[in-house]
């Protein structure tokens, strides 16, 4: 079991208590907890990068997250900040006002921010900031990746509209759907979508178009067909056609889909609990890297001592074996096809050895520094935020993508 399903399990009304039974290497060990009300901090970290350029990261729209960001704005300016990276990555969303209120810290009050768009007119809105903003010089560059989601993607577009900032890393998630809840008979209720969210250009956010499935239930992407051009401030092309692109492109290779299966496993947190039980201590947390030869032990442990990791072929493979009855027969061909399947397993994950090595570096440092150490790490390995502070220190350069020369 690992972190998030532990927490699942223990979620339940302030103050009560729990006797939980914990399976650690092999020993039972018993534990007593109470439960309280945790209020998640949505900056939960931020510091200098180097003597001029701030690191914040946002990792939920929740309703602190425009008061903590402007916080660790604040705080990193009286120390001496003048280039500011924010860092969006996984970041799934949440207050829609939050995101705009994030969105007027570093743009004029009375600008658009985003707009809503429905069938229905009074459906339809558009949301501008209303407050005075924090700064509108300091160079800013925004990243993220596939997981940055819903109002990540409206304060990234809005910045990207305006030329306000350099995007880095992957095109976003594209979730630009807007629901509402509606009360029916008997208690229950309707989620209705009722429109799509459109950043300042005009482009809209959403990816899947799910008012085109197919028969056999498949949902084709925006980004597969027609895409429209539109144009920022200072009059940069733009597409829409599902998330925000990034202006620079800085990311991992192209996830296969029994490198997603791994993911939902728990085969990782198995390794990293292995690992951190193998070696008491490793490098310091600014110095500690996965190198290949890391890789190959983890491949390794796939091979010889995982049971979790199954892909989809694994599982049909699996059931059609244990459906067919009277197996002994068979069993010597399917131990060489269960040999075969889990070699071209272990051929797909390899081809994304730098997405996955950096998963296992951070659960590998969470273990032993924490979440501070992960981010502590990230400031001096991480080639995303490298690449931006490149940016922010070269000005002709952050000015040219801003430009679009």
């Amino acid at each position: 079991m690992d972190r998030d399903q532990l927490s699942e399990i223990l979620k339940g009304a302030p103050n009560t208590s729990l006797e939980i039974a914990v399976l650690r290497q092999g020993e039972v060990k018993n534990f007593s907890v109470v439960t309280e009300k945790v209020e998640i901090n949505p900056v939960p970290f931020y510091d200098l990068i180097d003597q001029e350029t701030g690191y914040i990261v946002l990792t939920r729209f929740n309703q602190k997250a425009s008061s903590e960001v402007k916080k660790a704005f604040l705080e990193l300016k009286k120390r001496g900040m003048k280039n500011l990276v924010f860092d969006l990555r996984g970041n799934p969303g949440g207050s829609l006002g939050e995101a705009i209120n994030i969105s007027n810290f570093f743009l004029p009050k009375g600008s658009k921010i985003t707009a809503t768009k429905a069938k229905v007119r009074k459906w339809s809105n558009t949301y501008n900031a209303s407050n005075t903003p924090l700064d509108l010089e300091i160079p800013l560059t925004v990243l993220l990746n596939e997981r940055s989601a819903s109002a990540s993607e409206i304060v990234a577009g809005a910045l990207q509209d305006y030329d306000r900032a350099v995007i880095l890393g992957e095109r976003s998630f594209g979730k630009g759907l807007v629901q509402r809840y509606m009360n029916l008979s008997y208690g229950t209720q309707l989620k209705l979508t009722i429109s799509k969210y459109y950043t300042p250009s005009g482009r809209c956010i959403q990816e899947l178009d799910y008012a085109s499935r197919d028969n056999q239930g498949q949902v084709p992407k925006f980004s597969d067909g027609t895409v429209t051009s539109f144009k920022t401030k200072n009059g940069r092309v733009v597409f829409d056609g599902g998330g925000i692109t990034p202006d620079v492109e800085v990311g991992f290779s192209k996830r296969s889909e029994a490198t997603k299966d791994l993911i939902k496993s728990r085969a990782i947190f198995n390794f990293t609990t292995d690992y951190f039980y193998r070696n008491p201590t490793i490098s310091s947390v600014t110095d500690f890297s996965f190198s290949s030869s890391d890789f190959k032990s983890f491949l390794n442990y796939l091979t010889l001592s995982d049971t979790v990791f199954l892909t989809t072929q694994d599982r049909l493979f699996l059931d059609a074996y244990n459906s067919s009855g009277e197996t002994t027969f068979i069993a010597k061909e399917f131990q060489q096809l269960k040999k075969k399947l889990l070699q071209e397993k272990i051929s797909k994950i390899s081809k994304n050895q730098d997405y996955l090595s950096e998963i296992i570096k951070d659960e590998i440092l969470i273990r032993y520094y924490y979440k501070n150490g992960s981010y502590l790490n990230k400031l001096k390995k991480d080639t995303v935020i490298l690449e931006a502070v490149k940016f922010l220190k070269n000005k002709s350069l952050y000015a040219k993508v801003l430009k679009g020369a």
